[in-house]
């Protein structure tokens, strides 16, 4: 499960509120127009946001630099378009280069590349991504079904033969991409003087429930491995997944808008239910029979990681049993199959995966170019530590001293004897650094607090770009050498955000929580203002970072006349192993009296608080949060807004569930208890649920249940059935769905009027 509002499509905006019992109805047009009753002017707020994604859309993205270090490739929209066009910014001129721009005419997607996009949350449009060869010559874009060559220097663009690829990868080499179609892999000879090579076909049998070359539902959701095709670094040779989803269940979502249009189906692995059967097949670029990697994938189902490292580096698999309790690394002969097992890592609670490398950085292991040993990082004393171990796993020795949590590995200069690293000098913010690979004082390049995301050429160590979110409320992509010194900004066209977030960063109660306190910006000492919980407290997400940019819809919020609280209690990442793990077999008891307490405890130093109108909205886990805390602590919220909430975690996925809650026939009595719908009949306060009718990835059958329950309990709730998935894209739709929050929280929390407030 991944962050809320990250997700999905809406292709039309419809507004539908229903209601759970009659006499309670109260329609969408209603909702907005009492959100603005409430906040004068204030839904251009959030329309301004929604039309420009936070004011995101029009900075740069995805930048890369070339390994000569001259120049650096981007994508970039428009302020307010979402379709990204590909640029070259030359450092020597500070010019910047449109390169290739979208083909005009809406884009094709198949079902598969809208459901590849789903996992790999990705909501822009036009050239989604690119690919550079490792010489810097030659990029591969694609857009929708369509690929296409470019060269960097020149700007030709090339359309590539045939239409239907998805998942494209570029060889080492530049000369060729490997790419899926109908399910089955094919490779493609890139132009070579006036002509493109025909494309081979390297696998056969692909059916809609055997597929070849894509990463199966659970590693591209929950295992952050969105790939599914790897190249041999002399570019002879494809390792491709063999994904069997026959004996995953099926799952039918039809679109209510075209009834005549029949139901997509999909292959969903519940918990406690079938996963996919996954195997690795070696190939021949030029096709031949497929050789299989041995590993015992019964034991040891999830495929993690792959990494196939150029120099004597071996060919190296992550892989995990089912309940995500051992891990272990793998070496794999390519000639053969064979495997050997390197080293393994053991939890009894869960294993948290290796940072995937994924966007930015290496996938670990990383092997060092001559063999000698691999860098791999775990978290067994606590806190994350990157590692040098020998080649037969071995451990050499630590790298990142235990006090710096290690967050990724960002480059590696085995001839010069360093790591680029990023870290966290502290629990809400994170930093690069570079340290020897032999010992030696980390040095931080970034000096700017906030968040950093990094990006290198492969084997260019000259220069690098960071995307940074920085504590001062910015947001920009810059070149730095390798230093840290900034050379450039790249440039974007994206709009000034047209409110400033006024956050303030503190610790909350006995267990000194991480906490974030966004007041008005016309706050008003000693006023009382209704509070609201922006809540996720759920694994893998962090709320409070020190990247105000984040929250610019938050501040939307406050500026309506509340103060926006956020807190990480027990269950969430970033602070060590055990308070991460504290919420095992349990996701809700610890994280609500966390929460709860943490409010009280800010209500007690701050009396501007009113903890006499409390509120609580999120989404995703965020949403079950909220509906939990509705229903449990009516003492401490009197109103909730739920978006998507995966109110039975038995419907939910296998990957995620599974690792926090075992399976629901190990026990139940876990599930039971994480369960909403075990509350249902306690609902006691207002309670507005929104549910995409097309989600999935939180199934509306979720909320479907929740409602039936509380209508077999007599309970009124409330219901804002929106078109589209589980994240919020369309503008209007998006704008429609904050008013109709705000509304809701304030016809319960009774907003005073200016005058009152005097």
């Amino acid at each position: 499960m991944k962050n809320a509002l990250q997700r999905g499509r809406a292709r039309r905006l419809g507004r539908y509120l229903a209601l759970g019992l009659p006499g309670l109805v109260l329609a969408a047009g209603a909702a907005a127009g009492a959100a603005n009753a409430a906040s004068g002017s204030g839904g251009q707020c959030y329309a301004d946001l929604a039309a420009t994604r936070n004011f995101t859309l029009g900075l740069p993205r995805h930048a890369q630099p070339t390994p000569d270090g001259k120049s650096v490739l981007f994508l970039r929209s428009g302020p307010r378009e979402t379709s990204l066009h590909l640029w070259r910014y030359d450092l020597a001129g500070s010019r910047a280069v449109e390169l290739a721009r979208p083909a005009d005419g809406p884009e094709k997607l198949s079902v598969e590349e809208k459901a590849r996009r789903e996992r790999a949350r990705m909501s822009l449009t036009g050239i989604t991504d690119f690919a550079l060869s490792d010489d810097g010559t030659t990029a591969l874009v694609s857009q929708g079904d369509r690929l296409m060559q470019v060269a960097v220097a020149g700007g030709q663009v090339t359309d590539l033969p045939g239409r239907g690829w998805i998942a494209p990868r570029l060889s080492p080499d530049g000369r060729q991409v490997a790419a899926v179609r109908d399910n089955d892999v094919y490779v493609i000879g890139l132009r070579t003087g006036r002509t493109t090579g025909r494309p081979v076909r390297l696998t056969r049998g692909g059916s809609e429930t055997l597929t070849h070359g894509l990463a199966e539902f659970a590693a591209a959701e929950e295992l952050s491995r969105p790939d599914g095709l790897w190249w041999a670094p002399d570019g002879q040779t494809l390792l491709y997944e063999e994904a069997d989803i026959s004996g995953v269940e099926r799952h039918y979502i039809a679109d209510p808008e075209h009834p005549a249009t029949p139901p997509v189906e999909f292959r969903y692995p519940r918990a406690g239910t079938a996963n996919a059967r996954v195997r690795l097949g070696l190939v021949s670029r030029t096709g031949g029979p497929t050789r299989w990697v041995a590993w015992d994938s019964n034991a040891f189902p999830y495929l993690a990681r792959v990494v196939w490292p150029k120099g004597r580096g071996a060919l190296s698999l992550v892989v995990l049993n089912r309940a995500q309790t051992e891990e272990r690394v793998l070496r794999v002969d390519p000639a053969t199959g064979r495997v050997a097992t390197l080293l393994t890592e053991h939890d009894p609670a869960w294993i948290n995966i290796t940072p995937s490398g994924e966007g930015r950085g290496h996938a670990l292991p990383r092997w060092l170019p001559d063999g000698s040993g691999f860098l791999w990082a775990a978290e067994r004393g606590g806190a994350w530590r990157l590692e040098l171990r020998h080649a037969d796993g071995t451990l050499d020795h630590a790298i990142t001293p235990p006090d710096l949590p290690f967050v990724s590995l960002d480059d590696v200069d085995a001839a010069g004897g360093t790591v680029t690293v990023t870290a966290n000098p502290d629990r809400i913010q994170n930093a690069v650094y570079r340290l020897g690979l032999r010992g030696g004082a980390p040095v931080r390049l970034t000096p700017e607090p906030g968040l950093h995301a990094t990006s290198f050429a492969e084997g260019g160590h000259a220069v690098f770009t960071d995307a940074m979110m920085g504590a001062d409320g910015s947001a920009a992509s810059v070149v730095r050498d390798r230093d840290g010194h900034v050379l450039a900004t790249l440039p974007g066209v994206a709009e000034t955000p047209t409110l400033a977030p006024h956050i303030q960063y503190t610790r909350a109660g006995a267990l000194d929580m991480d906490a974030m306190i966004i007041r008005p910006a016309d706050f008003v000492p000693g006023r009382r203002y209704p509070v609201v919980l922006s809540v996720y407290a759920g694994p893998g997400y962090k709320q409070v970072l020190q990247a105000p940019r984040q929250y610019l819809e938050s501040q939307c919020l406050a500026d309506h006349g509340y103060i926006v609280v956020s807190l990480d209690g027990r269950g969430t990442p970033g602070r060590d192993h055990d308070w991460e793990r504290a919420t095992k077999n349990d996701l809700i008891d610890l994280p609500l009296r966390d929460q709860a307490d943490g409010l009280a405890a800010l209500g007690k130093r701050y009396a501007e608080l009113d903890l006499s109108r409390v509120g609580v909205y999120g989404w995703s886990f965020g949403g079950y949060f909220t509906a939990m805390a509705t229903i449990r602590r009516p003492d401490v919220f009197k109103v909730g807004v739920a978006g998507a909430p995966p109110a039975d975690f038995a419907d939910y996925d296998t990957a995620y569930t599974e690792r926090y809650l075992g399976t629901p026939q190990d026990d139940p009595q876990g599930y039971a208890a994480s369960n909403v719908l075990t509350y249902a009949a306690q609902l006691s306060r207002p309670l507005l649920i929104m549910h995409g009718l097309t989600d999935d990835n939180v199934y509306f059958e979720n909320t479907m249940k929740l409602t039936q329950a509380f209508i077999g309990a007599g309970r009124p709730y409330n219901l804002l059935l929106l078109p589209g998935t589980h994240m919020l894209t369309d503008p209007a739709l998006r704008t429609h769905v904050d008013e109709a929050r705000e509304s809701f929280l304030a016809a319960t929390l009774k907003i005073p009027t200016a005058d009152t407030m005097r």
